[in-house]
């Protein structure tokens, strides 16, 4: 019991970080829109966000791949003599290969489609061209790095990686500032100062590693193929997921541009900031108990595993609540107060990208599941294919004269029933509780979620139209501390209330005694 309240001790203290590290990089980010908008133009950030969205795009594909590198060190970790520098050498060997693979694609077919089928000036094609360049150099050298981010991750140094990110949004920020200033070509200027952060995030990272654990990652190549069988065949599965939700990202891209323009693209640029940031806060926030997951799970202990699972999955969307109820109530003065110049149709990709965040958040934990058991195959399978199949059923759904948002409305719908398959392939997987599940995780967020909406309706009939942006803002602070409380005293167990409450009693009492 007392390793236990250890462990659950040592989940809040990482979920704390993580939640500050996701807040203070939004904040960062949204910041960073804005003045990349301003300095670029509508016309040069929409085309970024096509030819190079490659690298805002890492983010997920680093969350999505690491976790193959991280997995194999906390098995490893946990055997009696085990040998991490051997996993880490093999696992760095397979990412290089990979970096290799995404070059050659890149400069075969992304080359061919920017010169044949993107719709851009064709007086611009050259800084088209160079843009990709640039991203995708950047993107192979991020996902050699990988091996890395993921060694120290796997040894539950979150605060470690949480400075890392931070810092490297910091020069971001520092770029996007200076971009506003700069005499030149702006669009070259964005391009290699986004390449440059990544550089940045790969030198902290290896730094870091060399200092702690310098005979891990000391260069030695590996033999034994079978290792590099079971490494390469479930990264491959893990790969085939982050590359079906690229196809997602840039395909949604590529089908908006085909038929709206770079304009629409430009509209769809804060939403797609919006989910990457969803995307990434869910994963990282199951980051902070996979890797007592995935121990518990492999020493045999699936009770304790699915109680983190469970409450994971609840943290998950509530914290997530908790971002999108106090977005959404004043939505349309948050984005003239976040962008100074909204592309027409921004706020309802905006409206709906939320919503399709809060979906999204509902799958915490379960991932992290499914990898513990080291049988992927049929899940990676499965998401991957339903993902990619609403790239041609949006671009069926656009041909038959939808509007721009209705591709984030096709894939809100694909979230929902990918969900019903999950649970059908983990029932039959290791027999999961699927009711249970629902009853443990769901519930309490449901709950939150209906008292919020009802509270959205209510703001929306009482609260006058016109109002000045001080009166917004309080509405917006009033929103996020009704979502707290409704957070609090409904998604929230009585025990789990009172942990809070001793918390906050011997944090005050400590302050008193000063």
């Amino acid at each position: 019991m007392a390793t236990y309240t250890e462990d659950n001790s040592r989940i809040a203290k990482n979920t704390v970080i993580i939640y500050a590290r996701v807040i203070l990089i939004g904040l960062i980010g949204f910041l960073c829109t804005r003045f990349a908008m301003e300095g670029l133009g509508i016309y040069d950030y929409g085309l970024y966000g096509v030819v190079g969205g490659t690298i805002m795009m890492l983010g997920f594909l680093s969350t999505a791949m690491n976790t193959t590198t991280r997995r194999f060190i906390n098995v490893e970790m946990g055997r009696p003599g085990g040998d991490l520098g051997r996993i880490f050498n093999i696992c760095l060997v397979v990412h290089i290969g990979l970096a290799v693979l995404i070059l050659l694609l890149a400069e075969t077919i992304g080359l061919y489609y920017i010169y044949h089928w993107m719709k851009v000036d064709p007086h611009r094609l050259g800084d088209a061209n160079i843009v990709f360049q640039i991203s995708t150099i950047a993107a192979c050298i991020s996902i050699v790095n990988l091996p890395y981010q993921s060694l120290v991750e796997a040894h539950e140094k979150f605060f470690q990686s949480a400075m890392v990110d931070i810092i490297a949004n910091i020069f971001r920020l520092a770029m996007v500032i200076c971009l506003l200033f700069w005499e030149g070509n702006r669009l070259y200027f964005y391009a290699v100062g986004m390449a440059l952060m990544t550089f940045l995030t790969m030198a902290m990272y290896h730094f870091l590693c060399r200092r702690q654990w310098p005979e891990v990652i000391k260069w030695r190549f590996q033999r034994g193929s079978q290792t590099y069988k079971e490494i390469i065949s479930f990264n491959n599965y893990t790969a085939l997921s982050a590359l079906a939700y690229i196809a997602r990202g840039n395909g949604s891209k590529l089908i908006v541009n085909y038929f709206f323009g770079p304009m629409v693209n430009s509209a769809m640029e804060p939403a797609y900031q919006l989910e990457n940031f969803s995307v990434t806060s869910v994963n990282r926030f199951s980051n902070a108990a996979a890797p007592q997951i995935n121990r518990n799970y492999s020493g045999g202990n699936t009770e304790r595993s699915l109680s983190l699972v469970y409450k994971m999955s609840r943290y998950s969307a509530l914290l997530m609540s908790l971002v999108v109820f106090s977005a959404l109530v004043e939505l349309e003065f948050a984005l003239d107060l976040w962008l100074k110049e909204v592309p027409d149709g921004a706020l309802l990709f905006t409206r709906w990208t939320l919503v399709s965040a809060l979906v999204r958040s509902f799958v915490g934990g379960t991932q992290t599941l499914e990898q513990a058991t080291g049988r992927i195959k049929w899940f990676q399978i499965w998401n991957s294919v339903m993902s990619l199949l609403c790239l041609p059923l949006s671009f069926l759904a656009y041909s038959l004269g939808a509007p721009a948002p209705a591709i984030i409305q096709i894939y809100i719908g694909y979230s929902v029933t990918y969900r019903f398959v999950e649970f059908w392939l983990l029932h039959r997987l290791i027999g999961f509780d699927a009711v249970g599940y629902v009853r443990n995780a769901y519930l309490k967020p449901f709950a939150v979620v209906a008292v919020m909406v009802l509270w959205l309706l209510v703001y929306r009939a009482v609260v006058p139209a016109v109002m000045g942006p001080w009166m917004r803002l309080c509405g917006i602070a009033l929103t996020f501390a009704l979502c707290c409380l409704a957070c609090y005293g409904i998604g929230l167990y009585g025990w789990e209330r009172e942990t809070i409450r001793k918390s906050l009693g011997k944090i005050f009492s400590v302050r008193n005694e000063k």
